[in-house]
């Protein structure tokens, strides 16, 4: 695969048919976030549909053909963020509701760079390739995206629930008022105070949303989940079982720098392991 030269695009806008063909040239088989469209095709038909998506992509600058019928060049900005978006081992999956508006990406890391890829709001099946900069940017964007906020940092233990428990009482927040949600979460954890500034900060809350982090191992990806909820005072950080490990969920009252923190800190290690 070729690459030539032109101006920087700020923003990649990809059809997921287009996204598929480019990772697919670049060699990835393993494109989260971006469900197949190719998929149940026969051979002659994924051939034509593949003829028309690459004249596609040439119409926007994506591709060119430097001789008839030879190969393929790539302009190097599309080139990496596709690379990226289809080659990394780790991701980080989001999925949040801030001011009613729902939003989900995931940002995809490597050593040196962070590509987010995220569906358009504007446009049904298309695609959003962006470059946050190095892993500590990314941290920074994403978290102020999820509207953290910088607050006082109080002493408060940390709430143990039972996964399941905690979700059912969870789902009552704006339904129910604080002190029924903070009874029921003193009785489910054994904390009175800790309970009351959660049931404070679920009826008060701006944002909240969940964390997937993934990384893949060889074979298929391995995900750790958080999610978290955030208010005008303060903010809390869920972390969870997850598969066969149990049925647990551990609330903390966290910072916005203690929430980047973890966040680098999860995405270092999970560096760590890969090049391991």
């Amino acid at each position: 695969m070729l690459t030539f030269q032109v101006s920087q695009q700020k923003l990649i806008t990809l059809k997921s048919k287009e996204l598929f063909f480019l990772a697919g040239v670049l060699g990835s088989n393993r494109l989260l976030g971006v469900e197949d469209p190719f998929q149940g095709f026969l051979a002659e038909e994924l051939t034509a549909e593949w003829d028309l998506v690459k004249a596609s992509l040439m119409d926007k600058g994506y591709l060119r053909q430097v001789e008839d019928g030879g190969e393929l060049a790539i302009p190097p900005t599309v080139f990496s963020r596709v690379a990226i978006a289809g080659l990394s081992s780790r991701a980080c999956r989001y999925r949040y509701t801030k001011d009613g508006a729902q939003l989900e990406g995931y940002l995809h890391c490597t050593n040196e760079r962070v590509v987010e890829l995220s569906p358009s709001e504007e446009m049904d099946d298309e695609y959003r390739l962006s470059d946050l900069g190095d892993v500590t940017a990314a941290c920074d964007t994403l978290t102020d995206k999820m509207g953290w906020r910088e607050q006082a940092q109080e002493e408060v233990p940390a709430l143990m629930f039972s996964q399941k428990k905690f979700r059912e009482i969870y789902d009552l927040a704006g339904k129910e008022d604080t002190q029924f949600l903070a009874s029921s979460f003193s009785e489910a954890s054994g904390d009175p105070e800790g309970s009351l500034k959660l049931a404070q900060t679920l009826n008060a809350r701006i944002s909240d949303g969940e964390l997937q982090l993934l990384v893949w191992n060889g074979r298929e990806w391995e995900a750790q989940r958080a999610a978290f909820a955030v208010s005008e005072s303060m903010s809390w950080l869920f972390r969870m079982s997850s598969g066969g490990n149990g049925d647990w969920l551990i609330a903390t009252l966290t910072t916005r720098a203690q929430f980047v923190d973890l966040l680098l800190n999860w995405l270092r290690q999970s560096a760590g392991a890969e090049e391991r």
